[in-house]
């Protein structure tokens, strides 16, 4: 996975840019690759317009990604077509600075040790979605969502009370999230700031609240510690069945 320890420090590869990958395209060739595409009207968020946001990269990667180490974005507004699959060992984050627009469509499976996403960034998968250990989504209120055609998989998904994920094929992860997500599915911890994350998370990932610090949580994720307290996950069997996400 590109990881190396050194007088209990984890050191990780160099991080790999997901928006300088493959090759530069134009607006025109992505909407012929998109063509009658249900995430076609996502692009005019990113066409020229007055007062509009700031030029977009525009970036298409033939034929997938299968790489090591960590892989993140810059901070936009960029639009990613990965027509493939994405795969990665390490650590990918999808994120956009504050509310400038992102487009990643993978056409295929995505795969990654751990996934974050937020802000502006927009992910859409036509495949289904592998996270080997923990997820996590923030700033929805900044337009970020995560949606996958087949199912989603996740050791467990950590949401903002802004942020939400869905799959047509079903999610198996233990969800940390609002109650408020979905009209079908309930969190098996719910998110509403309160200050109980005391019992279910290590103290080294809590705010001065007692709820999850989002920050701290990732950055443990990344090295490889707990999240949770021994035994937590295994209070939520659903975790590991298929429920809907509408």
């Amino acid at each position: 996975m590109g990881l190396g320890k050194t007088r209990g420090m984890m050191h990780f590869m160099p991080t790999t840019r997901l928006d300088d990958l493959g090759r530069e395209t134009t607006f025109e060739e992505l909407h012929s690759r998109l063509h009658l595409h249900p995430r076609e009207a996502e692009l005019r968020d990113f066409e020229p317009r007055p007062n509009g946001p700031p030029p977009a990269r525009l970036r298409i990667i033939d034929g997938g990604i299968d790489g090591s180490g960590d892989t993140d974005t810059g901070k936009g507004p960029y639009v990613v077509l990965v027509d493939g699959p994405l795969k990665t060992s390490g650590h990918l984050d999808l994120w956009t600075y504050e509310y400038l627009p992102g487009l990643v469509i993978v056409r295929g499976d995505l795969q990654a040790r751990t996934l974050s996403f937020g802000n502006g960034a927009r992910v859409f998968v036509e495949g289904s979605v592998f996270v080997d250990d923990w997820l996590f989504g923030r700033y929805g209120d900044h337009n970020a969502v995560l949606s996958a055609k087949g199912e989603l998989r996740a050791r467990a998904s950590f949401l903002d009370v802004h942020t939400f994920l869905y799959a047509d094929g079903g999610v198996r992860s233990l969800l940390y999230a609002s109650r408020a997500g979905w009209e079908t599915l309930e969190p098996d911890i719910a998110n509403e700031g309160e200050g109980d994350g005391k019992d279910f998370f290590d103290p080294a990932v809590l705010d001065r609240y007692g709820d999850l610090d989002f920050k701290r949580a990732i950055q443990a994720a990344r090295e490889g510690r707990p999240l949770f307290l021994p035994g937590v996950e295994e209070r939520f069997p659903a975790r590991l069945t298929s429920r809907n996400t509408k």
